[in-house]
């Protein structure tokens, strides 16, 4: 393994142990089933000295041309070029130079950053791989616009999540899976819009409720029965398939 992504293998490691309860290995083979709800991108080259740039396929980097992208260290050398334009130039002749000499920086970072790989725009971010608009995190990896949230794989549009895989549009998690529209939440998978929720599987437009399915409190022992064979299926399903079929967007149409 690429000795850059260490830190993220034994994040990615702690992380599914503490929610499965047994580790995960090889953060690569589950890469693409973390980034689900992510934009996709590319590596490219900087025009200006061939330095890889993770350009994002989204918002209105999209439309950028791939041959004229260039990193950030490029910018004042690009602040020196000049294009002469005429008086009598038409608005077509001004484009066609303009298409010809401007480049666009795309790889934006701010604050302190360490270990950071596929990633654009973001700041104070470390050991981070594949993250687009996140800030202020650590030990984090496929994330999309995301602020405070540590060992935490594919969450999008997520606050102070920690320990958390695949959560989106949430603020305030803990140790979650498949979670969505919800805040101030711990131990729970395959929730949405919930508000205090506490170790409880498939509850829906709920609050403050611990040891629940589907929002119907179960009690502390017919919870962790329940758990275990969901966990079971949830680890096989993630080491023969490296993905799974079910999220919290479609577990209810099965």
């Amino acid at each position: 393994m690429d000795g850059k992504i260490k830190e993220i293998e034994n994040a990615f490691q702690q992380t599914t142990k503490l929610i499965f309860g047994e580790a995960i290995n090889d953060f690569y083979r589950y890469e693409e089933w973390l980034a689900r709800w992510i934009p996709s991108g590319a590596v490219l080259k900087s025009a200006t000295n061939g330095k890889e740039i993770y350009l994002p396929d989204y918002s209105a980097m999209k439309f950028i041309p791939h041959e004229r992208v260039a990193d950030e260290a490029s910018i004042e050398e690009l602040s020196k070029r000049k294009i002469e334009i005429s008086d009598a130039e038409s608005i077509d002749s001004i484009s066609k130079k303009l298409s010809e000499k401007t480049l666009f920086v795309c790889d934006v970072s701010m604050g302190t950053n360490v270990n950071v790989h596929k990633s654009c725009i973001y700041l104070n971010l470390s050991n981070a791989y594949r993250t687009v608009d996140c800030f202020n995190s650590k030990n984090i990896a496929c994330s999309f616009w995301s602020d405070r949230c540590d060992y935490s794989f594919g969450v999008c549009k997520s606050f102070n999540c920690n320990f958390c895989i695949n959560c989106n549009n949430s603020r305030d998690l803990t140790r979650c899976l498949e979670v969505d529209f919800s805040k101030n939440c711990s131990d729970v998978m395959f929730c949405h819009n919930c508000d205090n929720v506490r170790e409880s599987l498939f509850c829906f437009n709920t609050k403050n409720k611990r040891y629940a399915i589907a929002n119907v409190e179960v009690g502390k022992d017919k919870y962790i029965e329940i758990k275990k064979k969901l966990i079971e299926y949830i680890i096989n399903e993630l080491k023969t398939k490296q993905t799974l079929d079910i999220d919290i967007y479609n577990i209810g149409c099965r």
